[in-house]
């Protein structure tokens, strides 16, 4: 026998003798790979479609000033207390109740870049939609409804999505739901609430709601459960939770301007002014189908299982989804809230008993192929203005032709904001409650209108430039108006200047 026989003989024994080892520790090996439920694509791509949305929108309306606030801020060293924006009220008390974003978003685009505007807009959104995950996966939800119920927040926050402090408003409102889940099984997570209150209060006014969630949770602690009902009582152990609302409401006064802040916020969310000025103060358009859905699903849904199903749900978490639809009927801006609420009363809803989708190594793959084929391609530059004509586009470059001029513009509620961020004092802008008392508002109002003479009011405040939308009224009347001139026309935007003796026609 030749040696290489030999050799070859021992190489084959040591083999067999080795393959039922080595086979354990391919098993092994692939037991360790990681594993996802197929659900997790779904979940993903909601969070995914949320970047999608805003990495296909540009930059619009109170994102300027809010940068503009920021900035200023940041190279003083303080807090706003006044206006230092406009020309109509210079110097007035300003209550700046979200001075915390606005430091926040200057300070990320300087140290971040543009892409900050997509991490506090979808990245605020997203951790709202995977904080709804975790609660319904807490509550004991299978995944495939899990996902399901991830669908129907991304779907409502897409509908205020923007960059704007109201994002990270939404994440809060997420995370204190989930809080106050977790603290059915473990009251200490209670001590989380008052901290997260404390930041809501410094981020936007809406921390209103989250002191009024955590009354209702109060109110159905105390209240004895209704004997006969369906509805199941879970609630939170009276005396920690009257504690953490004492607490959080003194959290909330941990701010510039102290206790002064809820009155102003209660002032500010109730005014009948903003409804007159702000779309997203007014009813919903139901001819938006996303809205039609989100409004109106979730209540179908609810109504069905009510009325066919011996479904259980949460009295007080029921109750709140009821007050925020009455709410989102008035003002389409509580759509989002509405839709986070919702989430947690459904989450009780069972569809299925048994799910046959099992963990598996292609899930995490695929939600990583989704969410890249969600995300890639073209899109707007990061940081890059509203593109377009109309009302709702950004006039950049009629902007830039009066950023070279002098003398006072008087423009749209919408671009100036924009303004105020390339350094043109306003007439009004979209710090609507600073101009409350003053009739400014009600002059902006009556001249956009046409429901008064412009030039009086014009010559008063001695504005030099219009800039407007060219296809509204007040850009056809001053065309026909011999005392103003056509200056600059681009972007959807016309700019007029009061005709001077001797000044060429434009």
């Amino acid at each position: 026998m030749t040696l290489s026989r030999v050799l070859a003989g021992d190489d084959a024994r040591e083999s067999r003798d080795v393959s039922p080892g080595a086979g354990s520790r391919h098993k092994e090996r692939a037991r360790r790979l990681p594993r996802a439920h197929p659900a997790v694509i779904v979940v993903a791509g909601s969070c995914a479609a949320l970047f999608h949305q805003a990495l296909h929108t540009g930059l619009a309306g109170d994102v300027f000033y809010q940068l503009a606030a920021g900035r200023w801020m940041l190279a003083h060293h303080a807090v706003a207390r006044a206006d230092v924006f406009s020309y109509t009220v210079p110097g007035r008390h300003w209550l700046d109740e979200e001075w915390g974003f606005q430091v926040l978003l200057a300070w990320s685009v300087a140290h971040l870049g543009p892409v900050s505007y997509w991490l506090l807009s979808a990245g605020a959104c997203s951790g709202a939609v995977l904080a709804m995950a975790a609660l319904a996966r807490r509550c004991g939800a299978g995944w495939l409804w899990t996902a399901a119920l991830s669908v129907l927040a991304a779907a409502g926050l897409s509908v205020g999505l923007a960059d704007r402090p109201q994002d990270l408003s939404y994440l809060l409102f997420a995370l204190l739901l989930y809080v106050l889940v977790l603290a059915r099984g473990q009251p200490r997570w209670l001590w989380a609430v008052p901290p997260l209150l404390a930041v809501w209060a410094n981020v936007h006014g809406s921390f209103l709601l989250g002191l009024a969630v955590l009354a209702l949770e109060l109110l159905w602690a105390v209240a004895p459960a209704p004997a006969g009902w369906l509805w199941r009582r879970q609630g939170l152990p009276v005396g920690p939770l009257a504690l953490t609302l004492l607490a959080a409401l003194g959290a909330t006064m941990l701010n510039p301007r102290g206790p002064a802040l809820l009155g102003y916020a209660l002032r500010v969310s109730t005014s009948p002014q903003l409804g007159s000025l702000i779309a997203e103060w007014q009813s919903p358009d139901f001819h938006s189908y996303l809205l039609l859905v989100v409004v109106t699903g979730p209540v179908l849904a609810l109504l069905g299982l009510l009325v066919f199903s011996g479904l259980h749900l949460e009295l007080g978490d029921l109750f709140l989804m009821v007050l925020l639809w009455l709410a989102t009927l008035h003002a389409v801006r509580f759509t989002p809230y509405m839709a986070l609420a919702a989430c947690v009363v459904l989450v009780g809803w069972v569809p299925l008993r048994h799910e046959t989708l099992k963990p598996g190594l292609a899930a995490m793959p695929l939600a990583v192929v989704l969410c890249a084929a969600l995300v890639a391609g073209p899109h707007v530059p990061a940081g890059a203005p509203q593109a377009g004509t109309g009302p709702l586009a950004t006039p950049v470059a009629a902007t830039g032709f009066l950023a070279r001029q002098s003398g006072r513009v008087f423009s749209t509620y919408w671009w100036d904001d924009y303004l105020v961020s390339r350094g043109i004092p306003v007439f009004v802008d979209g710090r609507t409650d600073l101009y409350f008392g003053t009739g400014l508002l009600q002059a902006y109002v009556d001249v956009s209108d046409l429901a008064v003479s412009p030039g009086p009011v014009l010559a008063r405040w001695d504005v030099e430039w219009v800039m407007w939308d060219e296809g509204a009224a007040l850009s056809t009347y001053l065309r026909h108006d011999p005392h103003w001139r056509v200056r600059f026309e681009g972007g959807g935007a016309v700019v007029f200047q009061r005709a001077r003796p001797g000044m060429a026609g434009g």
